[in-house]
């Protein structure tokens, strides 16, 4: 009886041990060093198992939205910040203006303004001298285009940093969007003097001399903003249109054309999600720097180059300014994608279908020539986090998609138990395909996306 007892008094001390080693691995002070080490996978590995206790612990969660916010998943940072309010518990890290101030973080990282203006306001409350809640509050105001409110935000941060090149920067943008150019450039000016790597500032001074057509000086001024990753395709295009006013087309087109090089750099890295590719680069400085790129090629008398910017911009928006009559008065000089892969060999149409599904993110798992017009290929992958099956139609009729080609892939994403299709049409999708996929889990990409897919499968080289 007595080995009994000291038997199971040695288990006891060997569990407590474990526990309280494994214990030690969820130590906030712990996970909080690997975070600013950047070691933010291990982190969150241990901060997940400790998010698995029925205890409700702050700093944990707070940790775990640092996590999130330093990754960029923004909605799930808000997510766990949110629940710490909702119980009104707070730690050691996640004190309540810590909370408050990276949830109002989280917010503007993501764009949503107006929630992220409603909680530095909170933070104004908490803080009220607080330098960096009063400069975020003018950077709101300036987005959403309370210029004159903007001011009086930098004025108080100036108050609490008074030499500080983001407060400085700040009233004389203000001041230029209030049109009060006299003073944008005192403060701007002053800006870049404190601080040389101040490119917002930079950037806005350069946007000032080349409203004033002082186009060498704006030039100086858009070139020291390009480091900023921010400003580089803003900064690059404008470049090209300073040259294009001063009527040096080499230059322009040189400027245009890197401009636009680096916005399709940036547009591949969302290729495994079109939409929002496509979204990017239907931005209006984007297009504009097509459109004046067309110009100047037209004015070279590259009438080719001219085309293939223009096909390029209705692709994206297909009632961009002039761009359609441009094409029709310039129709000899295009190459019609959309047409060469209508009658393109079988073979042909097998490899560009392929091509395609591989380039939005896709494994083919399998491919099924139904006729000259459609291919079936099952494929996973594509959308991020979408781990099922996807049933692709890729359609080269003449005709553009209708509500019975919609039918049929339904019917066959049910007989083969696949929980999302997406069809893909060389001739678009009527309206009566769309409204009939309303309750269905089918998407569509449209003559204008396959155009911008057949340009990548011929630069695929």
């Amino acid at each position: 009886m007595g080995n009994f007892l000291y038997i199971l008094l040695i288990i006891l001390i060997a569990l407590i041990f474990f526990l309280l080693k494994g214990e030690k691995k969820y130590n906030p002070r712990e996970i909080n060093k690997l975070i600013e080490l950047g070691q933010l996978n291990k982190a969150k590995n241990i901060l997940q198992k400790a998010l698995h206790s029925k205890k409700f612990s702050p700093d944990t969660h707070f940790l775990m939205a640092k996590v999130y916010y330093l990754t960029g998943f923004y909605d799930y940072a808000q997510m766990e910040l949110k629940l710490i309010l909702k119980n009104n518990k707070f730690g050691i890290f996640g004190h309540k203006d810590e909370v408050y101030k990276l949830l109002a973080d989280t917010y503007l990282k993501s764009n949503q303004l107006q929630e992220a203006y409603q909680n530095y306001l909170i933070l104004e409350k908490m803080i009220p001298e607080e330098y960096n809640v009063l400069l975020n509050l003018g950077k709101i105001l300036i987005k959403i285009g309370d210029y004159q409110k903007a001011i009086e935000y930098f004025n108080r941060a100036l108050k609490a940093r008074s030499t500080d090149a983001s407060a400085i920067a700040g009233l004389g943008i203000s001041y230029y969007y209030l049109n009060d150019y006299e003073k944008a450039r005192y403060y701007l000016e002053q800006a870049t003097q404190v601080d040389r790597k101040n490119y917002e500032a930079h950037f806005y001074l350069a946007e000032l001399l080349f409203k004033k057509e002082l186009y060498d000086h704006a030039i100086t001024e858009y070139e020291k903003a390009i480091p900023d990753k921010e400003l580089k395709l803003q900064s690059l295009g404008k470049i090209g249109e300073c040259y294009q006013k001063k009527e040096i087309l080499t230059k322009a087109i040189e400027y245009y054309e890197m401009a636009l090089e680096y916005a399709e750099n940036e547009a591949e890295k969302l290729r495994h999600n079109y939409e929002k590719a496509n979204e990017y680069l239907s931005q209006p400085f984007i297009l504009q720097i097509r459109y004046n790129l067309a110009e100047c090629y037209l004015t070279d008398k590259n009438f080719a180059g001219a085309m293939e910017q223009w096909q390029e911009i209705v692709s994206l928006v297909d009632d961009y300014k002039d761009v359609r009559q441009k094409i029709q008065q310039n129709l000899r000089y295009g190459k019609d994608r959309i047409q060469d892969f209508l009658i393109a060999k079988e073979m042909e149409f097998e490899k560009i279908s392929r091509y395609i599904v591989q380039y939005l993110g896709y494994i083919i798992k399998k491919l099924e020539m139904k006729n000259k017009e459609e291919i079936y290929i099952v494929a996973v992958g594509g959308e991020e986090g979408f781990m099922g099956k996807t049933l692709i139609l890729i359609k080269r009729s003449f005709n553009p998609v209708g509500e019975r080609d919609v039918d049929n892939l339904y019917k066959e994403m049910q007989s083969r138990k696949i929980e999302q299709g997406l069809i893909i049409s060389a001739m678009g999708i009527t309206p009566n395909a769309i409204k009939y996929a309303l309750n269905k889990p089918i998407e569509f990409l449209g003559k204008h996306q396959m155009s911008r897919l057949l340009k990548k499968y011929e630069m695929r080289i």
